[in-house]
């Protein structure tokens, strides 16, 4: 098997600041202590709520914030130990495509003059063909024509069609993966739909890989060969059929919160049915962090903090001490959807 194209050692991300009401700091782990392998070619999904770690984790993969403890490779390679050489390799071959496209395009630019700076200071073509280089690409991307769409300005864009610029502009340089980091949040669903199948036709065309940051299990499930799970700062599972048979408790929570498309069936609120033995706000005091949401919880639970591992023959790997215990139970429901209580 070859060598990821990103890696993530025991990476930590701290952020501190001065505590507002008294002497001293706080801190908060934003990203703690995440081991992800990133092959190339591969869309790998990151999902979870507001606030669990995953546009920190994206940062870190870009190489915009440097981590707190461990580290984060490309290609075999520390980051931080990287040679002038391989840095701009590293800054060709991974590219970003960011939440608010509106936000990462210049307002005083057309699109051409954007994008024409571009292929001058990486040398993609030459004055002559700069223009019809650029109309490729915007074409490539389904924006047809593409002349008509060099001499506007960002403003003049709807949220579709600057988003399928950013990508346009991320293609140019034929990374080999793009980190988006809630590339869709700020669309429309059909335009939402429509950027999904831009991803999956450049994926299938190119051979490009993707790393979505994504709050909607919906898309992702659509897209995503692995889809990685992340709770307060940690990935709690991952793999290619969570959706089917998840072995987590926080992944089945988001996923009864999903709408469905069948009227024909009811949502399951789990977010906020499930059962829990404390104040779902508060932060767990050690052992498992998701133990005062979770209605699974045992005594090991409480003292003893779950190690991701393998759960199944599919590759899923999972941090529950209960994992293959929910995953037989759900397996044997007649309704898997609506799982029966483990007797605890």
């Amino acid at each position: 098997m070859s060598e990821p194209i990103l890696r993530l050692n025991g990476v930590e991300q701290i952020y501190r600041s001065r505590n507002a009401n008294g002497p001293g700091w706080n801190q908060v782990r934003a990203v703690d202590g995440v081991d992800l392998d990133i092959r190339e070619g591969e869309t790998l999904a990151i999902v979870g709520e507001s606030g669990s770690g995953k546009s920190t984790l994206a940062k870190l993969l870009l190489l915009l914030n440097r981590p707190t403890t461990g580290e984060v490779q490309f290609r075999g390679t520390s980051l931080s130990a990287l040679a002038s050489a391989d840095y701009q390799a590293f800054r060709r071959q991974v590219q970003a495509v960011f939440q608010d496209p509106a936000s990462s395009l210049n307002p005083r630019m057309t699109v051409e003059r954007m994008l024409g700076y571009i292929v001058q200071r990486h040398a993609l073509a030459t004055p002559g063909e700069t223009r019809q280089f650029l109309a490729g690409h915007l074409a490539a991307v389904g924006l047809n024509p593409p002349e008509s769409y060099l001499e506007r300005y960002p403003h003049q864009l709807s949220g579709g069609q600057q988003q399928r610029i950013a990508i346009a502009r991320a293609m140019m340089l034929r990374p080999a993966i793009i980190i988006a980091d809630e590339p869709l949040s700020s669309l429309d669903v059909s335009v939402q739909a429509q950027v999904l199948q831009l991803m999956r036709d450049l994926h299938k065309t190119t051979n490009v890989g993707f790393v979505v940051i994504s709050h909607d299990l919906g898309a992702m499930e659509s897209i995503a060969d692995r889809t990685a799970v992340m709770y307060r700062g940690r990935i709690v599972e991952i793999g290619r059929s969570i959706y089917e048979r998840p072995y987590h408790p926080y992944t089945k929570l988001l996923l009864d919160a999903r709408l469905s498309l069948d009227p024909r069936r009811s949502r399951i609120r789990s977010m906020s049915a499930a059962p829990s033995r404390s104040d779902s706000s508060a932060p767990a005091q050690g052992g498992c962090r998701f133990r005062p949401r979770c209605a699974y919880a045992v005594e090991i639970c409480a003292t003893q903090a779950p190690a991701l591992k393998p759960v199944d023959q599919a590759g899923t790997m999972a941090a529950c001490h209960r994992a293959e215990e929910i995953g037989a139970l759900r397996a044997r429901s007649a309704e898997p959807t609506v799982p029966s209580p483990l007797e605890v």
